[in-house]
């Protein structure tokens, strides 16, 4: 079962379809203005199938234990 990840800067949530390396390898091949933001470099990876997005909405508001 693959594992959840979470992006440190973004909170969005994730699946690796691949390992870490194919990844990593992928991420250092793109050209430099895909390379930009990690926006540019979330998508690339998502519409390349080597991860997938978990749409999932949640804000620090609805979370009790922030108050």
């Amino acid at each position: 079962m693959p594992h959840e990840n979470f992006l440190k800067y973004g909170g969005v949530k994730f699946t690796n379809n691949v390992s870490a390396k194919e990844i990593n390898l992928f991420v250092r091949n793109l050209p430099s203005d895909k390379k930009d933001n990690l926006y540019e470099v979330i998508k690339e990876l998502e519409e390349n199938g080597l991860i997938d997005l978990h749409h999932e909405f949640s804000s620090i508001d609805d979370d009790p234990s922030s108050c």
